[in-house]
């Protein structure tokens, strides 16, 4: 039979996760496992389900083992194949798009998903510490093999202890769907990130302090679009005290066609993360023909070293205002970044994606 695809780590709201699992899984065949609206776990077929995040469950016990991916332990699984007619011995493997194996099946052969190992390395969390310190091992040595989403993640996960051997490096996917913008509109600045430590959006700030003293005639607006965090305290602080305060602006959560129109018509994306697997919106961006100015750490380089502007995690505003100066004032650099983004958005497509991952569990189900 097809694989079974376990989403019970799917959370409500939106996510990176949640996104992933709509870009990849309608090209999986196989049932999908995932919490129903009542609580109780179901599986779908793939005409059955649709690619909406899972609301919370009605009862406290259950919402408390969503909140910490921990869904599995709350369910009869056995249970549930008896009751779809499925016996244990019929599965020849499970693929989940998320870091969780399904522990109550170690003889199935399991393929997951690492997105990152940022809890341990820029920690926003000790309870994510502790899970990925602690529990996150058992998950890898059920899995029979594991993707990871960049070269980088890859690397991180052997010295975690994953044998190399195991581990197939299957970058993330993007669809192109619309023309490209070809032009900026505008001098306006974006940013799409929560106030978490390994997003480093203080640096953000001392850029645009050191850009509006070198560059008083700068009409443009840094948008910052991500939900509170750690940092939020310190990031009012920062916005309060710059020259201009009134061209930062600080927005919680956009509708998603808000969103892509507030990147198209900026003329850069920035990112100054310390820490990343991938860095999605980076990609996203450049699939719009948008230029990017990003910090100089190895995920971007190993994706983005030929088509971004790059300056250092601890910079002190100087490198990224001369950037946000060059990329300004030199229409010729602004289209160059543009094309060379745009040229990787196409060779990273969804369904290239979708294809490895699919190869992935035929390779793991010849082993049942």
């Amino acid at each position: 039979m097809a694989p079974l695809i376990n989403l019970l780590p799917w959370k409500p709201g939106h996510s990176g996760f949640g996104s992933y699992v709509q870009r990849v899984v309608p090209g999986i065949d196989g049932l999908r496992l995932q919490l129903g609206r009542d609580g109780q776990a179901v599986m779908l077929t793939p005409g059955q389900w649709s690619p909406e995040p899972p609301a919370w469950a009605p009862g406290v016990p259950m919402r408390f083992l969503q909140r910490y991916s921990l869904v599995q332990h709350g369910i009869r699984l056995s249970t549930l194949l008896q009751r779809n007619g499925i016996k244990l011995d019929q599965l020849e493997a499970i693929y989940s798009p998320f870091f969780d194996a399904l522990l109550c099946w170690p003889e199935v052969p399991q393929l997951i998903t690492c997105h990152d190992l940022t809890p341990l390395v820029a920690s926003n969390s000790s309870k994510a510490w502790l899970r990925y310190r602690l529990w996150q091992p058992l998950h890898c040595r059920v899995a029979t093999r594991l993707i990871a989403i960049s070269r980088y993640v890859a690397d991180q996960l052997v010295e975690f202890g994953v044998e190399s051997d195991r581990i197939e490096v299957i970058p993330n996917g993007i669809k192109i769907h619309r023309p490209p913008v070809l032009a900026p509109f505008s001098h306006d600045l974006v940013a799409l990130a929560r106030h978490d430590m390994n997003k480093n959006l203080p640096a953000l700030f001392r850029g645009i302090d050191q850009l509006q003293r070198q560059w008083p005639q700068w009409c443009g607006t840094l948008r910052i679009i991500g939900r509170g965090g750690r940092q939020t305290s310190l990031l009012q602080r920062l916005h309060k005290g710059l020259p201009r305060p009134k061209q930062v602006e600080l927005i919680n959560a956009l509708p998603q066609a808000e969103l892509v129109a507030l990147v198209r018509t900026s003329m850069a994306l920035l990112s100054a993360s310390t820490e990343e697997g991938f860095d999605y919106p980076v990609l996203e961006a450049k699939a719009e023909g948008i230029p990017t100015l990003i910090s100089d750490i190895p995920v971007h380089r190993e994706f983005h070293s030929e088509g971004s502007l790059f300056f250092p995690v601890d910079d002190d505003g100087t490198v990224l205002a001369r950037h946000v100066i060059d990329l300004a004032r030199d229409q010729t650099l602004w289209g160059q970044l543009s094309l060379r983004g745009l040229e990787l958005a196409r060779s990273l497509s969804v369904k290239r994606q979708v294809d490895a991952i699919n190869a992935q569990i035929r390779a793991v189900t010849r082993l049942c």
